[in-house]
């Protein structure tokens, strides 16, 4: 508690100094940000860090960006950190961070976070990042359902593996035990490749996360597709009927689980939001942004200003009761 508190306080005194003598950092002398740097929560080869320089990389080659934007990685506390680390830019133009809805749930499941989403500048969304749900290509389970249904019949057996308590997997686990009346363990690992191996070792008879999580293993023919989380079916898997097709209602969770946008630190100026905001929207229109959405099963969400503003406020207020249901000291 102390802890969190001093850096609370370290924060705020950044922020404050940041205020004073930051408005200008980053500048060129025209008001164009010049040595950008791009904050990532993720190290090297997690999402948030390849989404990143593929970002830069298609700025890049499309001419939209002249520079580099180095990634600098702030992995510690599931984007707790790279969130601090925004906080305390103050004012400065030259940094962005590539968030995702789970800063969100990390910002509302920490008790005094030294710092949430709300703190920065949100910039922009680009992307939705459809969740699915698998499982070994030899499990019974042909549908989400079916894995529910099991759990039901005996609570407590089925393991699910994921990434954090606090992350949307572990929430959305949550919300249809509830509505199923039972339960299932959830083995909890920082990183994607532990997840997999005990997916594939047989520690764990399910998972929840992006198609790019395990595309790999499913044209492997190790991993299959057992439902898709959404409002629609997935491009890459037609034949997998979404969650709620399968019978299993939506109601409670958001209509975005994971998004991946851009945000600033706390004070950036109008000029460089517009500046951003210029560049991101001509990516998402050209052809190599959307082959690569295709090729991760996303799908492109430009949304910036009060719109964003109010679908992060809208996220953060349906996920409250999913959070507010795990168990203390997991937060």
């Amino acid at each position: 508690m102390h802890v969190r508190k001093a850096v609370t306080a370290v924060l705020g005194l950044a922020l404050v100094a940041g205020a004073v003598s930051g408005c200008h950092l980053g500048n060129s002398s025209s008001g164009t940000p010049v040595n950008i740097q791009f904050v990532v929560d993720t190290g090297p080869g997690g999402g948030s860090d390849v989404f990143a320089r593929e970002l830069v990389k298609m700025a890049q080659q499309a001419k939209l960006i002249d520079d580099n934007w180095p990634v600098i990685s702030k992995p510690q506390g599931g984007g707790l950190g790279a969130m601090a680390y925004m906080a305390g830019r103050g004012s400065k133009t030259n940094v962005v961070a590539a968030f995702t809805s789970k800063w969100v749930v990390s910002g509302m499941a920490t008790a005094d976070a030294p710092a949430t989403l709300d703190d920065l500048t949100p910039i922009a969304e680009l992307a939705e990042e459809q969740q699915v749900v698998a499982v070994p290509a030899n499990s019974p389970y042909q549908t989400f359902a079916e894995f529910v249904a099991d759990a039901k019949r005996e609570p407590g057996r089925l393991v699910q593996v994921g990434g954090a308590n606090s992350s949307v997997d572990n929430l959305v686990a949550l919300k249809y035990e509830k509505d199923a009346g039972t339960s299932w363990k959830y083995l909890s690992f920082a990183d994607g490749g532990p997840r997999i191996t005990a997916l594939l070792r047989g520690d764990a008879q399910m998972m929840i996360g992006a198609e790019s999580d395990f595309s790999e293993q499913v044209s492997a023919h190790q991993l299959k597709i057992i439902g898709v989380l959404g409002a629609h079916r997935s491009p890459n898997y037609p034949n997998v009927p979404t969650v709620t097709e399968q019978g299993l209602s939506a109601a409670g969770l958001p209509q975005q689980l994971q998004f991946r946008g851009i945000a600033g630190p706390p004070g950036m100026n109008k000029q460089a939001v517009d500046y951003y905001v210029g560049i991101f929207a001509k990516l998402v229109k050209t052809p190599a942004w959307q082959d690569y959405m295709r090729s991760e099963g996303n799908v492109t969400r430009f949304v910036t200003g009060d719109a964003l503003k109010k679908q992060i406020a809208t996220f953060t207020g349906t996920m409250k009761p999913l959070v507010a249901r795990l168990p203390q000291g997991s937060k």
